[in-house]
């Protein structure tokens, strides 16, 4: 058993962009084929380029907000409530071109064991 006491886990960048914070709840070989569940906070403004994961799936719940998800370049505007998967080998990008910031949790599985 491990209990995390998430408002006390540090923010830290995210790989894509580090000037987007995140906090990851379970890291990457905590749990089979787990790559990461965490939350984030993206703020107007900000993106992530685009780009692939050939063997990870990601799933994201948005909490608050809104977002713009590019996935092989068509656009998909995601608000709270909405859940969006991006296959392995799937081109994407995000975006948050409105006034408010966004929240999502989000986690990524490993579709094998080398990412």
């Amino acid at each position: 058993m491990k209990l995390t006491h998430t408002q006390l886990l540090p923010e830290i960048g995210v790989s894509h962009n580090t000037d987007i914070k995140k906090k990851v709840f379970i890291g990457k070989g905590s749990v089979p084929n787990l790559m990461m569940f965490g939350t984030t906070t993206f703020k107007p403004g900000q993106t992530v380029a685009t780009h692939q994961h050939e063997t990870m799936t990601e799933v994201f719940y948005i909490q608050s907000g809104k977002a713009d998800f590019m996935i092989n370049n068509k656009k998909n505007i995601v608000v709270s409530g909405d859940c969006i998967t991006i296959e392995p080998g799937e081109y994407h990008s995000m975006n948050n071109p409105y006034k408010i910031d966004t929240t999502w949790i989000y986690f990524g599985i490993a579709t094998d064991t080398k990412e």
